[in-house]
């Protein structure tokens, strides 16, 4: 311990640590340090099964599956027979699960790379990153699913060395794939990439570890994928069929391509994805770099194919910690390359170059911050959004109406986390994530609206489901008037900013 605690690396990966640590303290404040509402769906399937009622949204109607995260959610039971505050779970659980993938980034650089600059450079950038830093504390399962599959892909790259070892990383892939469904692509991928890496070494599709891997992945999910199709009654969870049509598909693949292009552009432009693919110049690095190439694309690819999100760079989070590290190498390549002749001409002093170093990656790291954190996330989610206004709101009348209105009230919402959650009552999410109905409603044009929030059959809604109060953000449902519902002034608030925050109209 003593021995790495003298080493100057260690101490690069612990200010990784604090930086990461700093950031996302810096979003908590900004937010409140409250999760954000899509977090709270998953605290309430939670909540029904720590009172014995299942994983269901509402007691007593069709288990319909409103999320997308069963590891995560499950994981949150035992802290609410603790009785601990969940959102203050759910975000110091999200820094813990981040701070694991920059312990990841240590291991796999300094043992299997031998190249622990290398490492250290890349948790560094992962804890500029804004998208990274903003989502360790969103409450939902992006760091968790980050830390599953990258330890299961250095689980991989390591047994493609060594044909004795244990293929763990079948069980780190099953427990991602039970964590969101994207941890199937990244199998898949995995098994694509072990296919052409044994065809071109050694002629052969798979080794008896291969086949043990696929068997060990196979025993985790699959008992897991049957038990939970029986549960909900489908294949895939309501909220894929809410977000993504596979129908027509042109507006959503443009709508996707747009977010791509986005991300890219707040993340220092195309310059930075063409320095990652310098490891593949590399022989001894082309194994892992390939790998890793591989999911980046493809990964990205799919967030394009599904229309993107209404976020900036929620769904990028689980490649974060691959492209920081392609990154890192290819910024490795080119620094070997830069000193090499510039020693070739006239001696470099060490010091020189570690000052020169130094200063390069502070700029990255500021640009990188400046970019993604300040002109990215706060400038288009957290201001646009006001993150912390909206939560207070959302919250504030969630607990007023459990304490003032019957428990039999049936509510329909535009966001259906945190007044769901607080006011217990059942709850209706037009956008149909709860609902078997809305989720399965043709929609024209699907991809030509806001990601997530495209399907709403209003007619269903207001002459069949008929829900007691219909509540949303602002004053757009005024219209309402002419269908039996009238805009009412509940007294759950004194506060003038909350209340114009949310229209609520009363069916008569």
């Amino acid at each position: 311990m003593r021995h790495y605690l003298r080493q100057p690396i260690t101490w690069l990966f612990v200010l990784a640590a604090m930086l990461l640590i700093a950031h996302a303290l810096w979003y908590g404040s900004l937010t409140g340090f409250d999760a954000v509402d899509d977090a709270y769906i998953s605290f309430r399937y939670a909540y029904n099964a720590a009172r014995g009622y299942g994983l269901t949204f509402n007691i007593g109607e069709r288990r319909v599956e409103g999320y997308t995260n069963f590891l995560w959610t499950v994981m949150l039971i035992p802290f609410f027979w603790l009785k601990l505050p969940i959102h203050i779970v759910s975000l110091v659980l999200g820094v813990a699960w981040s701070l694991g993938c920059i312990t990841l980034l240590g291991l796999f650089s300094t043992r299997f790379l031998q190249e622990s600059r290398m490492g250290a450079w890349a948790a560094l950038l992962l804890a500029a990153d804004g998208s990274f830093a903003l989502w360790s504390v969103g409450g939902l399962e992006g760091p968790l699913f980050a830390f599953l599959i990258m330890a299961g892909a250095i689980s991989y790259v390591c047994e493609m060395k060594n044909p004795r070892r244990v293929p763990l990383s079948g069980a780190w892939f099953a427990l991602a794939a039970m964590t969101r469904p994207e941890g199937v692509l990244v199998y898949a991928l995995t098994g694509v990439h072990q296919v052409l890496t044994r065809l071109f070494d050694e002629r052969r599709i798979a080794t008896p570890q291969d086949w043990q891997r696929l068997g060990l992945f196979g025993l985790v999910w699959v008992p897991w994928f049957a038990f939970r199709w029986r549960y909900y009654g489908f294949p895939l969870p309501n909220t894929f069929y809410a977000k993504v049509t596979l129908g027509d598909t042109t507006a959503q693949r443009l709508r996707g391509q747009a977010y791509l292009l986005t991300f890219v552009r707040l993340h220092l432009g195309w310059i930075l994805p063409l320095i990652a693919l310098l490891p593949l110049l590399r022989r001894r690095w082309r194994g892992w770099s390939s790998y890793f190439v591989l999911l980046v694309v493809v990964y990205s690819l799919y967030i394009a194919y599904v229309g993107g999100d209404w976020s900036v760079g929620r769904f990028f989070v689980p490649l974060m910690p691959f492209f920081y590290t392609l990154l890192a190498g290819g910024l490795t390549v080119i620094g070997d390359r830069v000193w090499h002749i510039a020693s070739a001409h006239r001696r470099v002093p060490v010091g020189l170059q570690t000052a020169l170093s130094i200063i390069f990656m502070c700029a990255l790291l500021g640009g990188l911050f400046w970019q993604s954190s300040l002109k990215g996330e706060k400038a288009l989610f957290i201001d646009p959004f006001d993150a912390r206004l909206a939560g207070r709101a959302r919250t504030t009348l969630g607990k007023w109406m459990r304490e003032h209105l019957p428990p039999d009230t049936y509510i329909a919402v535009d966001a259906a986390g945190q007044m769901p959650f607080y006011s217990d009552l059942r709850a209706l999410d037009l956008y149909g994530l709860n609902d078997l109905v809305i989720a399965h409603s043709e929609v024209t044009q699907m991809g030509a609206g806001t990601p997530g929030h495209e399907k709403m059959n209003m007619d269903y809604v207001i002459f069949v489901a008929q829900p007691d109060y219909i509540i949303i953000y602002g004053t757009a449902f005024d219209w309402l008037e002419a269908f039996s519902y009238r805009r009412v002034d509940l007294p759950w608030t004194d506060d003038p900013a909350l209340k114009q925050f949310l229209g609520i109209y009363e069916r008569q």
